[in-house]
């Protein structure tokens, strides 16, 4: 099943819609799913076929019909515009492993099977990424599945496997996600949270103004004997993969002292949630790394995306 990547000259091949610059969010997303597009494009022709005509399927827009890259960051938007929404999907992008004693059955609320009939996009609400991959994934087999659930099934699919490569989304140190923990990088002067560094921060340096240029780059970099290792695998080990780049990058400054404590400004209307929390000066070697480990994160999480939908789309 892994050898279908027969090679990843992507370079100028690669066409894709420009957005808004952000962070670790919808740029990130798109660049991910535009990318694994490109790469089904080039090796699964008929896979491609399929996913297009799912996408195609979207009339909720006005506008132009929708790309792959648009439809990426679909669950992300119905959460920010639904309180019910967020409440009943929010774990559901996380892969909470406990940062020194992971447990994937465990951190994943006990791997509870979907009941049989049950659609994937209706619950449970305590399903971790790496469970609703795969029962999204098991829609898109099934024929069976409606028009409207294998749209939905898709938008989930490009979301949580990009979700999935996002190394705070496959930890739990006890720290709100890294909002309750303060870095100040390099020559950096006010400090920011560790989640705002990693998710917007570094993202927005890798991705910069244009996120069609960010993907061509990051396409091009990837070879074939690189890609076909990331492919190994399923979701649970690439989540395990994205819990070590937490542990041993994200987190690496653990094994230094704190400069102090710092708390962050309060919104309007209260105190910061979190309080006085731990301070990290770090050098600029620690910015250099994360940089490395986004721009890769981003890389695998494409492949890896490619992946899925191929072999759901057969």
């Amino acid at each position: 099943m892994r050898g279908w990547l027969y090679g990843l000259a992507l370079g100028a091949a690669v066409v894709l819609a420009a957005g808004k610059a952000a962070a670790w969010g919808p740029d990130a997303h798109r660049v991910i799913a535009e990318l694994a597009d490109r790469i089904l494009v080039q090796n699964d022709a008929a896979a491609a076929a399929k996913l297009a005509e799912i996408v195609a399927t979207d009339r909720e827009g006005k506008g132009p019909a929708p790309t792959v890259g648009d439809e990426a960051d679909w669950p992300d938007k119905l959460r920010e515009r639904s309180p019910e929404a967020r409440t009943a999907t929010a774990l559901w992008h996380l892969v909470p492993l406990k940062f020194d004693h992971p447990d994937l059955t465990r951190d994943c609320f006990g791997r509870q099977p979907l009941p049989p009939g049950y659609p994937a996009s209706h619950g449970p609400q305590d399903n971790c990424a790496v469970d609703k991959i795969g029962q999204f994934s098991a829609e898109l087999m099934n024929r069976e599945t409606s028009p409207g659930e294998r749209l939905l099934a898709v938008r989930y699919l490009l979301n949580l496997v990009g979700d999935l490569h996002d190394p705070l989304h496959a930890i739990d140190r006890g720290d709100d996600g890294g909002r309750c923990v303060a870095v100040a990088v390099g020559e950096m002067k006010t400090p920011v949270r560790l989640v705002d560094y990693w998710e917007r921060i570094l993202a927005r340096e890798v991705i910069g103004r244009d996120p069609a240029r960010a993907a061509l780059q990051i396409g091009a970099g990837i070879g074939g004997e690189e890609a076909r290792a990331w492919a190994e695998g399923d979701a649970a080990a690439w989540a395990m993969d994205s819990y070590a780049v937490a542990r041993t990058i994200v987190y690496s400054f653990l094994s230094e002292a704190p400069a102090g404590k710092y708390t962050f400004p309060a919104a309007k209307g209260g105190a910061d949630s979190c309080g006085a929390v731990p301070l990290y000066r770090l050098g600029s070697d620690y910015e250099t790394k994360g940089l490395i480990a986004v721009k890769t994160q981003l890389a695998k999480g494409a492949v890896r995306l490619a992946l899925v939908l191929r072999n759901s789309l057969q």
